[in-house]
């Protein structure tokens, strides 16, 4: 079977884990769970539906990436009889989601710093306000979906270059191809300024984002201890818990979409330069990114104790399985010790 084939199937089955535990977490969350209130209950239904957003991009459009030399080509394998500026369209939205996903997380950390620092401050994400604060990440996502269309928008000289890649490894003509090529140099070694702008503004996009969370993180980090003293025994627990849920929130994205798209990024760069000869089919790295909708919301309903005691009262007793009880609950107990 194809690779790309195979990381396809990969993409179906994440689509469906995405699409019935986030739709579950909406469900607790919105109907069962007490202690998720106000602001916070919008983030992680916002979040959770993000996530599925996210994997139906990804199951439809089919994105797939190839660094062949000196050039990325990001490009559609999907099978949908759509035209080829839409799929174009759906596979630059995929990019921009995962930024939006990264400013969401900030956006979060914003939040649990301003309830332990600044508690006064938390107005500002209720209300009308809140709309702000939910709208906010979608705008790193746009830039960097026009930046794409914009600069990575195909030419001549790019299609002619990976013009035999396509039709040798993939059986497809270039021009019927929804396609963006990433070249940053020329025949005669000049720089290609618009794929070469691309890079930075990814880069920009992601770690002013990435700075706001590590700031957030190390000052809750130090100082939890004693910002906590002014809450009771209970929300002291209750903070500290959304605290980790959202560390493991942070190793999500990091692990399933940073860690991936980076050398995905740079080899473009890196190869001329040190005489590479690449030819990856590095969007197989992609069948690891759908792990992250499913990872994210299962961990955060572990860490969060409602979300377990609900589960143990409304599902598991339900089935009538008192083994299946204890060990989900010595299970998570060990998890958060």
């Amino acid at each position: 079977m194809i690779l790309y084939d195979l990381a396809g199937v990969f993409t179906k089955i994440q689509f469906c884990a995405t699409f019935l535990i986030n739709s579950f977490l909406i469900l607790l969350t919105l109907c069962y769970i007490k202690e998720v209130f106000g602001a916070y209950k919008r983030m992680v239904i916002y979040f959770a539906a993000l996530g599925m957003i996210f994997s139906g991009l990804e199951v439809t459009a089919r994105p797939y990436t190839h660094n062949y030399k000196a050039s990325l080509l990001f490009f559609s394998v999907t099978t949908l009889n759509l035209p080829r500026e839409v799929i174009c369209l759906m596979i630059s939205l995929w990019g921009g989601c995962w930024i939006v996903i990264v400013s969401f997380i900030a956006v979060q950390f914003v939040y649990r710093y301003l309830c332990l620092f600044k508690a006064q401050k938390i107005k500002k994400f209720e209300g009308v306000r809140s709309i702000f604060w939910l709208i906010y990440p979608m705008l790193p996502g746009v830039c960097y979906t026009v930046a794409m269309n914009f600069l990575c928008a195909a030419d001549d000289y790019a299609d002619d270059y990976v013009r035999g890649l396509v039709s040798e490894r993939y059986s497809m003509e270039i021009s019927n191809l929804p396609r963006f090529p990433m070249l940053p140099y020329a025949a005669d070694g000049s720089l290609r300024w618009k794929s070469l702008v691309y890079l930075p503004i990814c880069i920009f996009l992601i770690g002013i984002h990435y700075i706001i969370i590590i700031y957030c993180c190390l000052r809750m980090h130090f100082s939890m201890k004693k910002e906590l003293a002014k809450f009771s025994t209970q929300n002291q627990k209750l903070q500290r818990q959304f605290f980790h849920a959202l560390i493991v929130q942070t190793l999500g994205p990091t692990i399933f979409l940073v860690i991936p798209a980076s050398p995905i990024l740079v080899l473009p760069l890196l190869a001329p330069m040190f005489g590479f000869d690449i030819d990856l089919q590095t969007g197989n790295l992609f069948a690891f990114v759908g792990f992250y909708p499913p990872f994210d919301s299962i961990a955060f309903m572990i860490i969060v104790k409602e979300y377990v005691k609900v589960i143990k009262k409304h599902v598991l007793c339900g089935l009538g399985t008192d083994n299946q009880v204890s060990a989900v609950e010595a299970f998570t107990q060990n998890v958060q010790s």
